[in-house]
């Protein structure tokens, strides 16, 4: 058995890869009021992969722009500041995650492809219980899984004994893993988090997606029901089954933290929901297909 420490879990974090400086600069310009879209479009033409990459999804038909954008310029204006931060972070997530993550058994492209899915999943809920701020939730749902890459040694090492510990116990998952382990993936989440200087309401997210209800209690009413929605949106790619590991449907649904913003997750409603998500598929393929770089000639 290979248990970690919470000095191993640091030393993991410090040595993941740094992420797209010029794409970090950008979401924490688009926090300030004094950010101007001509500062943001000309920080965002210095990089040219940032520029091809931002200008693909632009054009791409998840995004569904009546014209061709063909300008970092006419993207900024586009967009707004709210949706250029998702997509920003979309880039961020790809970069991070588009790894092979084999402890939870994710082939290369798994976890990244789960992610995008609860991203659009958790933007789709976010908007039909009208939440303030879709694309924020996107965002969260985005990146609620990165303590993956760094548990992920641990999880393989221990995986038998965290499965006999759900069914014994009849537990999710992820509290079989803190128990197994002494860490689960999104206290480890947010220590990544943490170390990338993401800002609190992802932080938090990631660390309380799969219990919102244990969240601290001065949480502001849209900080709950951000965490909420994505807490659905992770059970709903899970049961769609989107680049799913081996933790698969051992999963616990917070039934307090959903009726407290005021969704019944009756089966009527679970399927409904099912049905409206299944129709994203195109979507989503589609956005996978304008994050991968063009072929050559």
């Amino acid at each position: 058995m290979v248990k970690p420490t919470l000095d191993d879990i640091v030393k993991r974090v410090k040595r993941l890869p740094e992420l797209p400086a010029a794409a970090l600069r950008i979401s924490r310009l688009l926090d300030s009021e004094d950010t101007s879209a001509e500062m943001l479009a000309e920080i965002i033409r210095m990089d040219a992969s940032l520029t091809g990459q931002i200008l693909r999804l632009c054009n791409s038909a998840a995004y569904g722009f009546a014209r061709k954008i063909s300008t970092v310029k006419e993207a900024v204006a586009i967009l707004g500041y709210s949706t250029l931060r998702s997509m920003v972070y979309t880039i961020i997530a790809k970069f991070a995650l588009d790894k092979a993550v084999p402890g939870y058994g994710m082939k290369e492209g798994d976890l990244w492809l789960n992610s995008l899915t609860c991203a659009i999943y958790a933007k789709h809920v976010a908007k039909k219980s009208k939440h303030p701020n879709p694309d924020l939730v996107y965002t969260a749902a985005l990146l609620r899984d990165i303590g993956m890459l760094v548990l992920g040694e641990f999880v393989g090492a221990n995986y038998g004994e965290i499965e006999q510990l759900t069914l014994k116990e009849r537990i999710d998952f992820v509290q079989a893993e803190g128990q197994v382990i002494g860490f689960n993936h999104c206290i480890v989440g947010h220590r990544v988090a943490e170390a990338w200087n993401l800002p609190l309401s992802l932080t938090n997210s990631i660390k309380y997606h799969h219990n919102p209800s244990k969240m601290p209690q001065h949480t502001t009413p849209d900080e709950f029901k951000l965490v909420t929605l994505v807490h659905l949106a992770d059970l709903m790619t899970r049961m769609v089954g989107y680049g799913s590991g081996s933790d698969g449907l051992m999963y616990n649904l917070d039934n307090a933290a959903l009726n407290q913003v005021g969704i019944q997750p009756t089966t009527a409603y679970i399927e409904e929901l099912i049905s409206e998500l299944v129709e994203l598929g195109p979507v989503i393929r589609d956005l996978v297909e304008s994050m991968n770089p063009p072929k050559e000639p």
